[in-house]
C-alpha cells in the first residue's frame, strides 16, 4: 500500500492508496474513479460525487489544482520523503556554521575594532590591515559572534593567514 502525506493549503493529510479503486483519506475509506479528459484536466469521482480538476505541475512535489473552480496548492510526498524532508529542515535549524576570515594580502594589523566573543553584523569593520602603505578595512562577511581572533595589533600577517572566525547561528 502506498502512503502519502499531502499538504493542502498548509494542512497535512495522510492518503493511502492500496492499488485498486479505493483510497484511505485520513483513515476513511473512499471509492474513487479518475478519468483523464485532456492534458491537465480530469474528472474525479469520490464515492458518488464528481469533481472537475485542472492542474498545473510546479515541480516534483507541488501541484496547483483547480477543483470545481476552487484553487488549491498541494505538496505531495511519500512517508519516507516527508521524514527525510523533516530531518533536513531540523538539521538546517540546529547547525551552527563557522566562517573563517583570512588575510587577503600580506600586511600589518594596524587596528582591531572588535573583540573575541563580540556580536557583529555582516559588513561591520573588524580589522584595519596595512598593505603597501594603504589601509584596508576587513569587514565581516556574515553576522554572528567573533571567535578565534588569531592576531594582535602591530603583527605581520601573510596572505591567507587566519585572522578570525565568525560563529553563525
Amino acid at each position: 500500500m502506498n502512503e502519502y502525506l499531502v499538504n493542502i493549503n498548509g494542512q497535512k493529510r495522510t492518503v493511502q492508496i492500496p492499488g485498486n479503486s479505493e483510497i484511505f483519506y485520513e483513515g476513511k475509506k473512499i471509492n474513487y474513479e479518475l478519468t483523464k479528459l485532456g492534458l491537465h484536466i480530469f474528472t474525479l469521482k469520490l464515492n458518488e460525487k464528481i469533481y472537475e480538476i485542472v492542474f498545473d505541475k510546479v515541480d516534483n512535489e507541488k501541484l496547483n489544482l483547480l477543483v470545481d473552480g476552487h484553487p488549491f496548492e498541494t505538496v505531495t510526498r511519500t512517508a519516507l520523503q516527508e521524514k527525510a524532508f523533516r530531518l533536513l529542515e531540523e538539521s538546517k535549524t540546529n547547525v551552527q556554521h563557522h566562517h573563517q576570515v583570512k588575510a587577503p594580502m600580506p600586511g600589518i594589523i594596524l587596528k582591531i575594532k572588535k573583540k573575541s566573543g563580540e556580536h557583529i553584523q555582516r559588513g561591520d569593520s573588524v580589522i584595519i590591515l596595512e598593505a603597501m602603505k594603504m589601509e584596508n578595512e576587513i569587514k565581516a562577511p556574515s553576522s554572528g559572534i567573533i571567535t578565534d581572533l588569531k592576531i594582535s595589533e602591530g603583527q605581520s600577517v601573510e596572505k591567507n593567514s587566519l585572522l578570525f572566525s565568525i560563529k553563525q547561528n
